[in-house]
């Protein structure tokens, strides 16, 4: 080969290698890449009122919502409030509306890349309208059922509700309960799971006392049914073993909650269990390390009102309940080991 025709082809493998260079440049740039991870897990109880939602910001960045809150609800500017951009997994617990009223808002305002129903077909509009916006934005779409699992990085997720068995004719015993796992701490979501004995078919904590008793023992709970006094039962108390449960409803809400029963049990054990409910605190908030739950809320409460009922709420949160400003980590000294 002379010397020219060397020439020719060493510049034309530097022109070749000099446009690989470029494409793969130009492909890196397009890949959108992840946010610093914080090497923390953040929970939150958002305050929606008289309904459920739970935004949690796992690990590695990405995003996880439970629920919506009803129509009218905050959420969404609660979820740009707290830095979202896209929701890696939407899990929509069952099909009342104070559950997915905000739903199609939601999809509407952020990128979802998968949604999760609990498959209850419930002929309401909100219902409709939801399954409609999920098909119209093409979110990947499943409905789980016990034994189901997913990780992200670090985070495991374990469906424990639905079984395989169909749930009554109460959408609130198809509730999606979740177990999530990070480090040595354990979440337990459980929508609106009830116990109750007078059915033909278990209700979703009877089947789940029976079949999962060895997974519900976790650090923090969010109380089923907002309180209510079939969501939240001695015998789920004792198997549960909570040192945190959160209870997310209204102040002043027409279903009275959360129920006398459940209050005077929880106040039993307040040596051992920690209180957090939003229509008092407003949203609550747990850091997780995974050694440690770090709690706090939005504002300041004296213990003892913790443990008023829904009723007693009504009557006396107009004049010394909700007067207080908004306070940052109220209780950032609470910790659960």
């Amino acid at each position: 080969m002379n010397r020219r025709l060397r020439s020719i082809v060493t510049l034309a493998l530097l022109a070749a290698a000099l446009v690989a260079l470029v494409l793969l440049f130009r492909q890196r740039q397009a890949v959108p890449q992840p946010g610093p991870a914080s090497g923390k897990l953040v929970v939150r109880f958002l305050d929606v009122g008289q309904g459920d939602s739970e935004l949690i910001a796992l690990p590695d960045g990405e995003t996880i919502l439970i629920d919506s809150g009803d129509s009218g609800s905050p959420t969404v500017d609660l979820l740009r409030k707290f830095g979202v951009t896209e929701i890696a997994l939407i899990i929509a617990t069952h099909p009342h509306s104070d559950h997915i009223g905000e739903m199609r808002d939601v999809m509407r305002a952020f990128k979802v890349r998968e949604f999760w129903d609990s498959g209850f077909n419930h002929p309401t509009k909100t219902y409709g309208d939801m399954l409609q916006e999920i098909k119209d934005e093409g979110i990947k779409f499943a409905t789980p059922k016990r034994g189901d699992m997913r990780t992200f990085g670090d985070v495991l997720l374990e469906v424990l509700n639905p079984g395989d068995q169909p749930p009554d004719e109460n959408p609130n015993n198809a509730s999606i309960v979740v177990r999530l796992s990070f480090g040595e701490k354990r979440f337990l979501f459980t929508g609106d799971a009830e116990k109750y004995e007078a059915s033909a078919k278990p209700s979703a904590w009877e089947q789940m006392l029976e079949t999962e008793r060895d997974k519900l023992h976790v650090d923090l709970l969010k109380a089923a049914h907002h309180g209510s006094s079939n969501g939240t039962t001695r015998d789920v108390l004792d198997a549960v073993r909570p040192s945190i449960v959160t209870i997310s409803c209204a102040a002043g809400n027409d279903y009275h909650h959360p129920h006398p029963k459940v209050m005077r049990m929880l106040e039993q054990d307040r040596d051992r269990i920690k209180l957090y409910r939003t229509d008092l605190e407003g949203t609550i908030t747990a850091v997780c390390d995974g050694h440690e739950i770090e709690m706090s809320s939005d504002k300041q409460l004296a213990g003892d009102r913790l443990y008023l009922t829904g009723d007693e709420v009504a009557g006396t949160v107009a004049s010394d309940g909700r007067s207080q400003g908004p306070r940052q980590n109220a209780r950032s000294g609470r910790r659960s080991r």
